[in-house]
């Protein structure tokens, strides 16, 4: 049962690294204005992730670590990713990142366009190249963190199977 845990907890670690590292794209890519707070939130659920990843790692080989602390840490972080993933999708609005035109829902979006800048005659936004990579990016990350939802919710029943033998 220890072999499955450690998949387990090398699934949830590594979807937290991968939520972790496209949330800090979409933020540093951010052109105009500030980082929406989607973005900001689920870089910290990534970094939540990976820190309640590596306590799980070593609570398999200091069992001081198991039981109850475990559970609390996984549980806190998976809610932490359903809500980011959640909030994310909802911020998508489930856009098309095939249309990038600029009078589409896709190039408005803050998560996707970067930031938009306007006075009171033009608006500027990304270029198009920009604005669909950001998309997939944005896409990408949402599917990450429910991937990591479901891998801490696979390491917390394996914890407590494992425990309760």
């Amino acid at each position: 049962m220890q072999i499955i845990s450690g998949i387990a907890r090398f699934l949830q670690i590594l979807f937290s690294i991968v939520v972790l590292g496209l949330s800090i794209s979409l933020a540093r890519q951010q052109k105009y204005g500030k980082v929406p707070s989607q973005t900001s939130y689920a870089a910290f659920t990534g970094a939540l992730g990976i820190i309640a990843s590596v306590i799980g790692i070593a609570s398999l080989f200091v069992d001081k670590l198991r039981g109850v602390f475990t559970w609390v840490l996984d549980g806190v972080t998976s809610i932490a990713l359903l809500a980011a993933g959640v909030a994310f999708s909802v911020a998508l609005k489930g856009v098309d990142c095939n249309n990038t035109s600029t009078d589409g829902p896709t190039w408005d979006n803050p998560l996707i366009s970067g930031g938009c800048w306007e006075d009171k005659d033009n608006k500027w936004c990304a270029d198009k190249g920009v604005v669909h990579t950001r998309c997939v990016r944005a896409e990408a990350d949402a599917a990450f963190m429910f991937l990591a939802f479901l891998a801490c919710i696979g390491v917390l029943i394996v914890s407590f199977l494992t425990r309760r033998n």
